[in-house]
C-alpha cells in the first residue's frame, strides 16, 4: 500500500510526524485557505512508495518521501476558486519534472522520457488525477531530489492566473532491489503492485544478493555491471536516434522519387 498525503501538508508531515500510516492518512484532506482570488491549483493527494526517517546532527528527526523508478505514483490536483470553491470548467494540465531547487531536469542521451505515464490530464469537475513514474535516479543526478510541477498546457493562462501552478514536496527516486529478505521490512508502507513484502531498496541501482555476513559483495559486482552497461545503453540510444534520422531521409527520398515517377521525369540522382 502506498503512502498518501496532501501536498499542502506534506512539509509538516516530513518535519514532525511520528505516527504510522494511519496518522499520515489522517492529513490527506486537510486543505488550507487559498492565498488569494481567482483560480488556484492545490495538491489534494500525493502517494509515495516509502517514507524514510533520518536523524539530523541536532537530533531532530526528518521524514523523506521516496519513490521507485520502477513504479507509478499518483498525484491528485484540485482546481479551486476562493469565491466559488471547486471549479467545474475543464482545464488541460501537464506535469513536469523539476529538481528540488525548481530547475527543470535536463534530458540525458537516452530515449526514455524523464517522466512517463499520464503526464497530460484534463481536469474534470475541478479534479485531475495524474499517474506518473520518474525514470531518473537521484543518484545519477548528484543525489538531487525531484519535484513535480503541474500547470496548464496553455502557458498563457499563467500570465493572468499565476495561481494555476503547483509543485510537490521533494522526493528521492531510487530503484528497488531484487532481493527479498525473509524478515519484515523496516520501511513504512511499501506500495504493493503484485510484489512481496520485505523487499529492500537502493539508491544507486545496485542489486544485493543478501545472505549472511558477506558484506554486500554481490551488490558491488552488480553495480559494476550496471556501470559497464549504462554507457552502452547511452551509445545505443544515440545509434537509434541516428537510425531514425536515416530512416526519415530514406522516406523523403522515396517520396521525391514517387513524385518524379508520377510526373514522368527521370530522377536526377
Amino acid at each position: 500500500m502506498g503512502l498518501s498525503m496532501s501536498g499542502m501538508t506534506a512539509a509538516g508531515l516530513l518535519a514532525g510526524a511520528t505516527g504510522g500510516v494511519a496518522a499520515m492518512r489522517s492529513l490527506v484532506n486537510t486543505v488550507p485557505a487559498l492565498p488569494g482570488p481567482g483560480r488556484h491549483l492545490q495538491i489534494l493527494d500525493h502517494t509515495v512508495h516509502r517514507i524514510d526517517a533520518h536523524t539530523k546532527a541536532n537530533g531532530e528527526e526528518e521524514k523523506e518521501m521516496v519513490v521507485s523508478n520502477l513504479r507509478h505514483f499518483t498525484l491528485k490536483i484540485g482546481v479551486l476558486d476562493a469565491r466559488v470553491g471547486r471549479r467545474d470548467a475543464e482545464l488541460p494540465l501537464k506535469a513536469e519534472l523539476l529538481y528540488e531547487n525548481g530547475q527543470l531536469v535536463e534530458q540525458l542521451a537516452t530515449c526514455e522520457p524523464l517522466l512517463v505515464g499520464k503526464t497530460e490530464v484534463v481536469a474534470m469537475q475541478g479534479i485531475a488525477l495524474f499517474k506518473l513514474r520518474i525514470t531518473s535516479l537521484s543518484s545519477h543526478r548528484d543525489k538531487q531530489r525531484f519535484r513535480i510541477r503541474v500547470s496548464p498546457i496553455d502557458t498563457n493562462l499563467l500570465l493572468h492566473e499565476p495561481g494555476l501552478s503547483v509543485v510537490t514536496t521533494p522526493m528521492k527516486c531510487v530503484t528497488k532491489l531484487s532481493h527479498r529478505s525473509s524478515g519484515g521490512s523496516s520501511s513504512k508502507g511499501i506500495e504493493g503492485e503484485g510484489e512481496g513484502e520485505g523487499e529492500e531498496w537502493d539508491e544507486s541501482g545496485a542489486c544485493y544478493t543478501g545472505g549472511g555476513g558477506g558484506g554486500g559483495g554481490g551488490g558491488r559486482d552488480t553495480k559494476r555491471k550496471r556501470d559497464d552497461i549504462e554507457p552502452l545503453l547511452e551509445a545505443q540510444g544515440l545509434q537509434l536516434q541516428q537510425l531514425q534520422k536515416t530512416n526519415g531521409d530514406i522516406l523523403e527520398q522515396l517520396h521525391q522519387l514517387k513524385q518524379l515517377l508520377s510526373s514522368g521525369r527521370a530522377p536526377e540522382w
